[in-house]
C-alpha cells in the first residue's frame, strides 16, 4: 500500500481549495482566496483564474503558491478534519487541451469562460506537500511520492467516460443518482458529476490498463448492484 496514498486522496476527492499568494498590494503578506482545482494528466493541480483576480496579479509578480484542501467532514471540530498543503510554482498552460478539457468537464459551468472572459489556466509544480490526516498522520511528502501519472491517454480517457455514461448509465445511476455523469477516471478511481457536486470513488486496487478499468467498473457494479 502506497503510505503517501491517504493524501494524495484527500486531494483527488475534494474540488476546492484556499489558494495562497505573496500580496503585491501588502508587500510580503500572504494572500489566500478559494478555488476549484482538478488535476492534470500527472496528477499535478490545475486552476483557471482570472486576470483580474487579485491572486492572478500576485502570481504574475511571483509564482510561488501554496493549494490547501481541507476534507469535509459533519463535525465541526476542523482539527480533526484531513488536510493537505501543496506547495509550488503556479506556470501560466493555456497550450494544455487535454487539461483544459478535464477541468471543464468538472466544471461544465467554466467552459464559459473560455469564450468570454480572459481566463488562463495555470498549473501547479509541486515542490512538497504537507499532509495532516490525524493522530500519527502528519508528514512531508516528495511531489514524485505525491503524484501518480493517469494511466490512460486522453482519447482512453474519452471512451471511457462516453462507454459508461451512454451505455451503462443505470450504474451510475445506483453510484450517484439521478443524472450523474462520469468525468474523469485515473488509476486509482474515477469521478462522478450529480448535480453539479463531485463524488470520488476508488477502485478496490489501482489499475493500469483499459482491461483493468474495465474489470475495476464490473466489481463496482457488481458490489453496488
Amino acid at each position: 500500500m502506497d503510505e503517501h496514498n491517504p493524501a494524495r486522496n484527500l486531494l483527488l476527492r475534494e474540488t476546492f481549495g484556499v489558494l495562497s499568494t505573496i500580496s503585491i498590494d501588502v508587500a510580503g503578506y500572504p494572500f489566500g482566496s478559494v478555488t476549484p482545482y482538478c488535476v492534470d494528466r500527472a496528477g499535478s493541480p490545475v486552476i483557471y483564474i482570472s486576470p483580474i483576480a487579485q491572486h492572478t496579479k500576485n502570481i504574475m509578480a511571483d509564482p510561488r503558491v501554496s493549494l490547501t484542501v481541507v476534507e469535509k467532514q459533519d463535525s465541526d471540530d476542523v482539527q480533526a478534519h484531513g488536510r493537505v498543503t501543496c506547495m509550488g510554482r503556479a506556470v501560466q498552460n493555456d497550450s494544455d487541451r487535454d487539461a483544459a478539457e478535464r477541468y471543464f468537464r468538472h466544471f461544465p459551468s467554466s467552459r464559459q469562460y473560455d469564450r468570454t472572459h480572459a481566463f488562463s489556466f495555470f498549473r501547479l509544480e509541486l515542490i512538497r506537500i504537507r499532509f495532516i490526516g490525524g493522530f500519527g498522520q502528519i508528514f512531508w511528502v516528495a511531489p514524485d511520492e505525491f503524484s501518480l501519472r493517469n494511466p490512460f491517454s486522453p482519447a482512453e480517457e474519452t471512451r471511457i467516460i462516453q462507454h459508461m455514461n451512454q451505455d451503462h448509465a443505470e450504474v451510475l445511476y445506483r453510484l450517484a443518482g439521478n443524472g450523474s455523469k462520469l468525468v474523469g477516471v485515473d488509476a486509482e478511481g474515477f469521478d462522478l458529476l450529480s448535480r453539479d457536486q463531485k463524488i470520488r470513488i476508488s477502485f478496490a486496487a489501482p489499475v493500469a490498463t483499459m482491461e483493468d478499468a474495465r474489470r475495476a467498473f464490473v466489481e463496482i457494479a457488481r458490489r453496488r448492484a
